[in-house]
């Protein structure tokens, strides 16, 4: 039986659009994987504001929101998330606590309030991190640097957990290079150089890391009882200091010669004085 043109043309539009569908199909399956999140908060409302944050970035869904770390014990070994939202103050302890605890297989942003020491903690254990009330666009700026973070290594978490528990008398540090996680002593460093907004750190073993980040961050998270600023390019640990020339520079013990800036002179020699 002959077909006529129409009939010829519907079967040959029908076939183009399952064809269509099944690419569809084949691409949908080929997409990303939807990363689980679980919000750990002990503020109801912060853990409302972020679930509604969540909700509007694609690629993520909430599988789990809890407020305390005795609810974390239920809730991430049944949930299986790829990713925490976590709070670094709960009322039971600490987020810290909870990776301690359970070591889950997932990343960590951590949530903090404007906290100086909890900060400088996870700045120690060069972690990721967000402010409340927590900003949609700095939300979205960490979602995407998800992708490329790799999980917290015990190291690290254990370097941010000391500090966070001492108060500071932690005397390490964790330093991001291109290429690998660097836990590295205050006594090892002997000075730091910046460079075009990267930082290299020289080591008492003759290793230099590069880091990118500023030598003022570093200023700010390295003791000033350990380090001090001679110059805007520089930043030195005092116990590495041999003496100070009168022509405007630190002679270090390796024989390395570091600068001393014009309005700094003052400061350092108050500070190698014991006068400041």
């Amino acid at each position: 039986m002959n077909m006529s043109w129409t009939t010829l043309h519907y079967h040959h539009v029908a076939k183009k659009n399952i064809l269509a569908v099944r690419n569809h199909a084949s691409y949908c399956i080929n997409l990303t994987p939807v990363i689980r999140v679980v919000i750990i908060d002990d503020e109801p409302a912060i853990r409302k504001d972020l679930q509604a944050l969540m909700q509007q970035q694609p690629g993520f869904v909430v599988v789990g929101v809890c407020g305390s770390i005795q609810e974390a014990r239920v809730l991430i070994p049944a949930s299986q998330p790829d990713l925490l939202l976590l709070d670094i103050s709960l009322g039971d302890g600490t987020g810290f606590d909870i990776l301690h605890e359970m070591a889950p297989a997932c990343k960590v942003i951590f949530i903090t309030a404007h906290q100086d020491f909890a900060i400088k903690a996870i700045k120690y254990g060069a972690l990721d991190y967000l402010l409340k009330p927590v900003d949609e666009e700095e939300l979205q700026l960490a979602l995407a640097r998800v992708a490329r973070m790799q999980q917290a290594a015990p190291e690290q978490l254990a370097v941010a957990r000391d500090q966070l528990k001492q108060g500071g008398l932690q005397h390490r540090i964790v330093l991001r290079s291109q290429q690998y996680l660097q836990i590295v002593a205050f006594e090892e460093i002997i000075y730091c150089q910046s460079d075009a907004g990267y930082t290299t750190f020289f080591l008492a073993d003759g290793r230099k890391i590069v880091v990118s980040k500023s030598i003022k961050e570093y200023e700010e998270l390295l003791p000033p009882g350990w380090f001090l600023r001679p110059h805007q390019s520089y930043l030195v640990n005092h116990h590495f200091i041999d003496r100070y020339h009168k022509d405007g520079y630190l002679v270090l013990r390796n024989g390395v010669e570091i600068p001393v800036s014009v309005r700094r002179k003052d400061f350092v020699i108050e500070y190698l004085t014991g006068t400041r």
